[in-house]
């Protein structure tokens, strides 16, 4: 599915355009492909959001292997042996096709200097099962052929460890399988508390491609469609029909289990030649997310339309980012209204009981959490944004970054305020950020009345194991 993305690079115009144009202008074709794709990697590796900024990986990848073709090179990589025993693969960096090809059989994990915890590389990683380091920056030369340990959770590398080392791991190593398989047993099993409360544990994914990992891992549903990355990167705004095949492929992937889709949440980091933003002193706190929609209603209803049209094959939500006042959801529900009217008159079907919720993402949305429960149909806390705003601390900065991670209290009572409001207006209250994968909080949240955590696809089985111990 990760590969889907790579269909979908390949087939994109403004990437293919770029290459064209360089190609008549003289340059060769070899050339002409690397330019364009730097120039499109460039845009989202400059991005302060994680998981966007590692889709630079994917369109170099894409260039890397248009190029071998053209220049007649093979991108199979040439593993070095080490008799009969495994071994870890150490190197700048692997790619998603690079990857993929590495044999598993002999592959006991990787350590790569640069990436990023969230590119597809890492995905794969996860889904394919094997350990691996991401951006640990230069490590000595000395390991090469060496004896090593590779501890994957914790970040660890151990080059020549000591024999007591290596039989604690050996134990580690015991454990973990015992917990693998205990994990493993809860798939199709109720994410239920031993007093029988029910918590849904979703999926947060980043397009259609990720669909198939969250039902790989046994999401009960997507609490978190990203939908920003078919607007990204590119010179003109994607159609209608661009958007409803991406979301109705993901309706279809997950059948009758719901999908959230977030609407474009562009802005701040996230800037667009296109959508005409000008420089902000402080972006974080400018135009973005809803306020960004509603000042581009054509655009914003053309995604709203694509949303509906696609909720005909599956159990889809929508969910507006970034609201802080009840008039913004109103505005929105009028522009989704018209979107509704016009597809009725053209005969297009879609489900007209969709519901609408927001995400609570700063201390205004939650202290009038009781006022936005009475226009909202569900509420999901985006709680990296809650955090930043309500301890003022960049979680960009890391002269700050620190706070954000010690500091939880202000905003857990924001989560226990916004909770309380929600059930008193007969509606839920989910968590899309990334304390929801936090198992440290799990308890926490299920006393509160927490009601939904969406998580990455990971992450889901041992959070069901959590939610299953609590009371």
């Amino acid at each position: 599915q990760i590969f889907e993305i790579h269909r979908m690079i390949i087939d994109d115009e403004d990437l293919f355009d770029e290459a064209e144009s360089m190609i008549l202008d003289g340059y060769s074709a070899s050339y002409s492909v690397r330019e364009a794709s730097e120039k499109y990697g460039s845009v989202f590796a400059s991005m302060d959001d994680e998981y966007l900024s590692a889709r630079a990986a994917d369109i170099r990848d894409v260039a890397a292997r248009v190029i071998g073709i053209l220049e007649g090179v093979s991108d199979e990589r040439d593993e070095r042996k080490k008799g009969n025993e495994k071994y870890i693969v150490v190197a700048d960096d692997l790619t998603p096709s690079e990857t993929i090809q590495l044999n598993r059989s002999e592959i006991l994990g990787f350590v790569t200097f640069f990436g990023s915890p969230n590119s597809h590389t890492a995905i794969l990683a996860r889904a394919l099962g094997i350990p691996a380091l991401i951006g640990t920056g230069n490590i000595p030369d000395r390991c090469d052929g060496a004896t090593a340990v590779i501890d994957a959770d914790k970040g660890l590398l151990y080059i020549d460890p000591d024999t007591e080392l290596l039989k604690n791991y050996e134990a580690t190593i015991r454990r973990e399988a015992e917990k693998k398989e205990r994990f493993d047993s809860l798939r199709g099993k109720p994410s239920m508390t031993q007093s029988g409360r029910k918590i849904r544990i979703y999926a947060n994914i980043g397009g259609a491609e990720e669909a198939a990992l969250a039902l790989e891992n046994d999401a009960e549903g997507i609490g978190l469609l990203r939908s920003e990355f078919l607007y990204l990167g590119s010179d003109k705004c994607p159609d209608e029909e661009r958007l409803f095949e991406a979301y109705r492929r993901t309706a279809e992937t997950m059948g009758n289990r719901e999908v959230i889709i977030r609407t474009f949440d562009i802005g701040a980091d996230k800037k667009i030649g296109y959508f005409g933003l000008s420089e902000e002193e402080n972006p974080a706190m400018g135009l973005r997310g809803i306020r960004l929609a509603l000042s581009r209603p054509e655009i914003f209803k053309t995604q709203l339309r694509a949303i509906c049209r696609a909720s005909a094959y599956g159990r889809i939500a929508i969910m507006l980012p970034m609201i802080v006042a009840a008039e913004e959801i109103r505005s929105a529900k009028r522009l989704l209204a018209e979107a509704q009217n016009e597809l009725l008159h053209e005969g297009k079907r879609f489900d007209r009981e969709m519901k609408v919720g927001i995400m609570i993402e700063t201390p205004a949305a939650a202290v009038m959490s009781d006022i936005l429960a009475r226009e909202a149909d569900f509420f999901s806390v985006g709680t990296n944004d809650l955090i930043q705003y309500t301890l003022a601390a960049d979680r960009q900065n890391p002269d700050v970054a620190e706070i954000c991670d010690r500091v939880r209290e202000p905003v857990m009572r924001l989560i226990a305020l916004v909770t309380k409001n929600s059930h008193n207006a007969r509606i839920w209250t989910g968590i899309c950020g990334e304390l929801a994968s936090d198992t440290s909080l799990t308890e926490r949240f299920v006393e509160m009345g927490v009601d939904e955590l969406s998580v990455s696809p990971p992450y889901i089985l041992p959070l069901r194991d959590k939610v299953r111990d609590c009371k």
